[in-house]
């Protein structure tokens, strides 16, 4: 399990990236998407297409949960749904495991989260293949869309290297 060091925090929350209001119609030529969080995923799928792969807490800001009509919107995203425990501040062995193993598929897998998604963006990054979009949501601000390359790779990397390892 890596556990975020509380040191750690700031250095994520910081982001130089362009905050996205509405999806950009770039994504629409994008071979894999993946999404983490509830509203850029729920987002995504309406504006653009189905995530090849989302992670969710079927929550919003940490412990709101989704109204009946996104949770009903939720519900038909993924061909597959695999469910996994993941402490807050914490990449479980089990979340790991999930990205690990469903990354990359020809169907779309949602990960449905009993606990906290945010730190799977590192795992998703580290895993990914080269040219896929990682998106991510801010809360209040937007989503965050990543383009995977060496350089996003070894950033995410570093971060994993760094945390804490149960």
């Amino acid at each position: 399990m890596y556990i975020l060091k509380p040191e750690m925090a700031e250095d994520l929350r910081n982001t130089n990236r362009e905050i996205y209001q509405d999806s950009p119609e770039f994504l629409e030529e994008t071979d894999y998407i993946a999404t983490i969080g509830d509203i850029c995923t729920l987002k995504i799928f309406k504006d653009v297409r189905e995530p090849n792969l989302s992670i969710v807490d079927l929550k919003t800001k940490r412990n709101i949960p989704l109204e009946a009509e996104d949770r009903k919107i939720m519900s038909n995203i993924g061909s597959r749904t695999i469910e996994v425990d993941n402490p807050p501040g914490t990449i479980s062995l089990e979340m790991w495991k999930a990205i690990e193993n469903n990354i990359g598929h020809d169907v779309s897998i949602k990960i449905v989260v009993n606990g906290e998604e945010d730190l799977a963006t590192l795992a998703v990054i580290s895993m990914v293949k080269l040219g896929a979009k990682v998106i991510y949501g801010m809360p209040d601000r937007g989503m965050v869309i990543v383009d995977v390359n060496q350089q996003e790779k070894k950033r995410a990397n570093s971060f994993l290297k760094h945390m804490l390892v149960n």
